[in-house]
């Protein structure tokens, strides 16, 4: 059984987590964001939910292409800094992680999300009509909050040799940048999930995070999970899709089943079919739920690294939208991160 490092936490945080800290204390799990979510929100009962969040999102959506918005004919760049958290190994070794198995996760992302992927041929002809690429291009950003130039990657001994989902706030203390200017990812030795991220506000006046979620925005991933290629990365999990399913969260993506054991769930895209619950390992096509087939190759499933091939149109216009309109995700597109010192 885990327990948590951290006494000051509520008797009501406790109960919520205690069921989900038992299960996942047998085998680490593909994504926490729900249950980083629902986190969040204890600790901040203002904190909108999600009707709010989802009604503030369509009435964006529906003004997009009005006045001064950005549209998605637009190029975004996306300035990341990578805090490696590792346990004082030689840079390459163990949690310490080589600036190469970096590069290429940051490959993988532009490949992704402009649909660039060579998977991309194996996306099922009845999802073709409705896969989706952005124009987005994610860099290493070029200088740092002090004005001084960087390779976009921050190397920092931790005070433990591995963290769990309730570590959060403690981990991301030891090394992070404005996340209005920067998307902070933290790549260390989490041990109960593969990785999770953290969901984008509305602007509704009224709305505002509290002043401690500016401090942990961004996304977690474990350092085994982190990267392609010929690194020390878990097989069903080697090319870098933990990445792109949590930056997907991070733009505003929902799960593709909802997160509820239903068909009528929503994860408020209509181009994606209805599914009453996720789909692990990588199955054959197709896969029947719901009257419909599963589009379990959707970066916003379960599946294994090696079954994920899409986002749908969709999904874009949803990613399109947060990058338009929200908190700390607007502001990365005109970053001094972007720009050289």
């Amino acid at each position: 059984m885990i327990i948590s490092p951290r006494p000051r936490l509520s008797n009501l945080l406790t109960l919520i987590f205690s069921g989900l800290l038992f299960f996942t204390s047998y085998g680490q799990q593909r994504c926490a964001t729900v249950e980083y979510e629902k986190k969040r929100k204890t600790l901040n009962p203002k904190l909108e939910d999600e009707k709010t969040f989802e009604k503030w999102l369509k009435d964006k959506s529906s003004l997009r292409t009005q006045g001064t918005q950005r549209t998605q004919s637009v190029s975004y760049k996306i300035p990341i800094v990578v805090h490696v958290i590792h346990n004082g190994e030689p840079i390459g070794t163990g949690t310490n992680i080589s600036d190469a198995q970096i590069f290429s996760q940051i490959t993988v992302l532009n490949e992704d999300f402009r649909r660039l992927n060579a998977d991309a041929s194996l996306t099922p002809n009845e999802f073709l009509g409705v896969a989706g690429s952005i124009d987005i291009e994610f860099v290493m950003a070029k200088q740092d909050p002090n004005a001084s130039g960087t390779n976009g990657i921050n190397r920092v001994k931790g005070n433990k040799t591995s963290w769990t989902f309730l570590d959060n706030a403690q981990f991301k203390a030891l090394s992070y940048w404005p996340a209005e200017n920067y998307l902070n990812i933290w790549v260390l030795n989490l041990t109960d999930f593969l990785g999770y991220a953290q969901f984008p506000i509305s602007s509704l006046p009224g709305l505002e995070n509290s002043p401690t979620d500016r401090l942990t925005d961004g996304i977690a991933i474990a350092y085994r999970d982190f990267g392609r290629g010929a690194f020390d990365l878990e097989p069903r999990y080697n090319l870098g899709r933990t990445t792109t399913h949590e930056i997907g969260h991070f733009f505003g993506l929902r799960h593709v089943w909802g997160d509820q054991s239903s068909c009528t769930d929503s994860d408020f895209v209509t181009d994606t079919p209805p599914q009453s619950s996720s789909t692990t390992t990588c199955p054959s096509h197709p896969q029947s739920q719901c009257s419909s087939n599963k589009m379990f190759q959707n970066f916003l499933d379960y599946t294994d690294d090696a079954c994920m091939n899409l986002f749908t149109l969709g999904q874009v216009s949803r990613m399109t939208t947060v990058l338009n309109n929200s908190v700390r995700r607007l502001s990365l597109l005109t970053s001094p991160g972007l720009v050289e010192p």
